[in-house]
Formats: C-alpha cells, structure tokens, sequence
C-alpha cells in the first residue's frame, strides 16, 4: 500500500473526526449534520464520473437552490455535513476503483480458439 494513501486516509479520518467532534460540543444539531452529509455525499462520490456538462449542470444548480432554502431556513448547521461530504466523498472519489475491461464470453472463446492455433 503507498504511504501517501495511508497519510491522506489518517488526515480525512482526523478532519472527519473533528468536524463530528466540533458539532458534539458546540451544541450544533446532529439531525442537520446528517440531513447535510446524506444530500450531498452521492453527487461528491460521482461529480467526476460525468461524462457530459448537463449532469453536472444539475448537480450545481441543485447545489445552489439547496444552499438558498438552508439559508432561507436558517438550517446553519447542514453546511458541516456538507464539509463532512467534501471531505469523505472527496477521498472516496480520488482512490475509487480503477476502470476494467469487463469479460465477454465470446470474446474469451475467441481468444482460446486464436491461442490453441498458434500452439
């Protein structure tokens, strides 16, 4: 395993672990945190999966129309849980499995039947 992946990994866990922590003992609401951190973590782990500017179009505009009504409902503390999906989402989209070509059966018959007439 690279050391660099072991270091980025302790530092997210840290940084997660004091954003919770900074939530618990400033009496911020847990209930915000975690409506915050569930709305954004699925677009932060795909954002760079986009193949197109359409999705991720949408995915901003909703970011912006969402952030207007937390601050419209004075939902505060919904931003740490969307800092929390930056930070853990983040990390789960920069060491996501790698592509791989998927396995085809006819293909694989191909490949038996060129290999065993070489031979």
């Amino acid at each position: 395993m690279n050391i660099n992946k072991i270091i980025l990994g302790s530092i997210v866990a840290l940084l997660s672990f004091a954003i919770i922590v900074y939530v618990i003992e400033t009496d911020k609401s847990l209930f915000q945190l975690l409506i915050g951190f569930l709305i954004f973590i699925i677009p932060i782990i795909f954002i760079s999966s986009f193949q197109s500017t359409i999705p991720v179009f949408i995915l901003v505009l909703f970011t912006a129309f969402f952030a207007y009504g937390m601050y419209k409902s004075e939902y505060y503390d919904t931003l740490y849980g969307f800092l929390l999906a930056v930070i853990i989402g983040g990390s789960i989209s920069y060491f996501r499995i790698n592509k791989y070509k998927l396995f085809s059966p006819s293909e694989y018959q191909k490949e038996t039947i060129v290999s065993k007439e070489s031979d």
